[in-house]
């Protein structure tokens, strides 16, 4: 073997590159549509296709990197020599890159992080590969999205040779060639739809957006989430093709809740498509007197009670093809994902406002609410109260009995106050409430009287409550300066007790 023969095993390796590097217009578009979704799902500059056979040169991408380059600077030569992804948080600070004129200078990469694309035969023709000017971590979740776009990405470069294949050896290979392209569109549909739930869309406009995109590759006239309570069906979103030959005349009120296709669906939480709505035993009249020839119905899980639908419907009779179904129920399980992940921000929102030992709002929805009011520019009041004996009761009878004191008050508190105002406890033995308006000074003390009276028939017969109150057009427009104002007078009211107490006791 001469010194300049190349290995039969990397002859092989430049063969694959050379087949899967061949890209036409549509696949072209395919993977500069993937990797600006790579680069703003993972927050970064620079999305790159490479490829690697005598060089390194890009064949798709988003962002600033070199078209071509030479071999020995190649950092996605490196990359391929392994199957795992290569990150390197600073190439400035890796003795691989350290001196590497991408590294050097321009485009200065810092961040860089590739996934191999490697062939169904194993070959490893060239990576997906992100850069940075900026050192930065890729954290465990961020790698596996990166692996998986690269998969994506080998499988449209797979369906590109698959195509060139069939084109050259089937001439009347056309319907072949359609629906590769449908796999393509399909492909594409699912990668743009898991794309609008990386962004923090609310369900509903995530419905609408998804549906939109499900238009393009299948027949659908209307789409709509459905949330259903009891007997009550509620249509949170909908979304209707524009210029639709056949529009849907549907009613204001869907009846579909006691019986037919949605109730048989939500027993048997499974997905329900009907191809001929018209001969279905369950078909609603309204529905059929609105247009609906085929609809799908993909329940969504439920939360607290409130169950949540995905409806399709189409107006003209048509069979729900595999690929449809398939496409759908992705759609339905990436808006489910964004109705759990708004269930659980709106828990971890109220857990962080809520004080867990009165399960009052806490200090930080006391903030909120303040900031709220003043940005209302109406006249709102607070209320600063304190407990007189609750170190008292603490050292006596212990804490856990001046933790039911602490809920005795913030009931008291609630029952007197709910109807009128907020309650709210800041922390220790401290509460505030938000009162709209400018409360009669009357009325504050009678309720606050009331509260006290009950928290001393509770048992706590020598506590007693100081409290201050502030309106906010003694505050100038200083939110800080009212709640001050408000808690001087509260601790002025608490000396006023404590004078009394030493006057009758001398």
């Amino acid at each position: 073997m001469s010194h300049d023969a190349v290995p039969e095993p990397e002859v092989t390796r430049l063969l694959a590159v050379a087949r899967y590097s061949d890209l036409d217009a549509a696949t072209l578009a395919s993977l500069n549509r993937l990797t600006a979704l790579v680069a703003g799902v993972l927050k970064v500059p620079t999305a790159l296709v490479n490829f690697v056979d005598r060089r390194q040169w890009c064949g798709a991408g988003v962002g600033t990197g070199p078209d071509e380059v030479p071999l020995e600077q190649s950092l996605c030569a490196r990359a391929i020599s392994s199957t795992e992804t290569m990150v390197t948080a600073d190439a400035r600070q890796d003795v691989q890159f350290a001196d590497n004129p991408a590294v050097l200078g321009e485009p200065h990469i810092r961040f860089y992080a590739a996934a191999p694309l490697i062939t169904p035969q194993g070959h490893a023709i060239g990576t997906l590969c992100i850069t940075d000017q900026q050192p930065r971590c890729l954290k465990p979740p961020e790698q596996a999205m990166l692996e998986a776009f690269a998969a994506q990405a080998m499988e449209l470069l797979e369906l590109r040779v698959r195509s060139l294949e069939l084109e050259g050896k089937l001439q009347a290979g056309t319907a072949q060639l359609a629906e590769l392209r449908r796999e393509v569109g399909h492909a594409e549909t699912l990668l743009a739809i898991t794309a609008l739930f990386d962004r923090d869309l609310d369900p509903a406009t995530a419905t609408e957006a998804s549906a939109a995109l499900l238009s393009r590759v299948i027949d659908v006239d209307w789409a709509g989430l459905l949330m259903l309570h009891g007997e009550e069906v509620r249509l949170l979103a909908a979304w209707e093709r524009p210029q639709s030959q056949a529009e849907l005349k549907l009613p204001k009120r869907l009846g579909l809740r006691s019986q037919g296709v949605l109730a048989s669906a939500l027993r048997r939480q499974q997905a329900a498509f009907v191809d001929d709505y018209s001969a279905h035993l369950q078909a609603r009249p309204e529905l059929l007197a609105a247009g609906v020839e085929s609809l799908a119905l993909l329940p969504l899980g439920d939360d607290q009670g409130i169950q949540y639908v995905l409806l399709a419907m189409r107006s003209q009779r048509r069979v729900w093809h595999p690929r449809d179904r398939a496409l759908c129920e992705a759609a339905a399980r990436s808006i489910r994902s964004a109705l759990e992940r708004q269930a659980r921000i709106k828990a971890l929102e109220v857990a962080a406002t809520t004080d867990t030992l009165t399960e009052l709002p806490n200090r930080r929805a006391f903030n909120q609410a303040l900031e709220t009011h003043w940005h209302s520019g109406l006249p709102y009041s607070v209320l600063m109260f304190d407990l007189d004996g609750m170190k008292q009761i603490n050292d006596r009878e212990g804490h856990a009995r001046g933790d039911v004191l602490l809920r005795t008050f913030g009931l008291a508190l609630q029952a007197q106050l709910a109807s009128v105002a907020s309650v709210y406890r800041l922390g220790g033995d401290e509460f505030a409430v938000l009162w709209p308006g400018t409360p009669d000074g009357g009325e504050i003390a009678a309720r606050v009287e009331a509260a006290e009276r009950s928290v001393q028939t509770a048992g706590f017969a020598r506590v007693e409550i100081s409290a201050g109150a502030a309106a906010s057009a003694e505050a100038g427009g200083d939110i800080h300066q009212l709640v001050r104002l408000a808690d001087a007078r509260m601790y002025e009211d608490k000396r006023r007790r404590k004078l009394a107490l030493k006057h009758l006791a001398s």
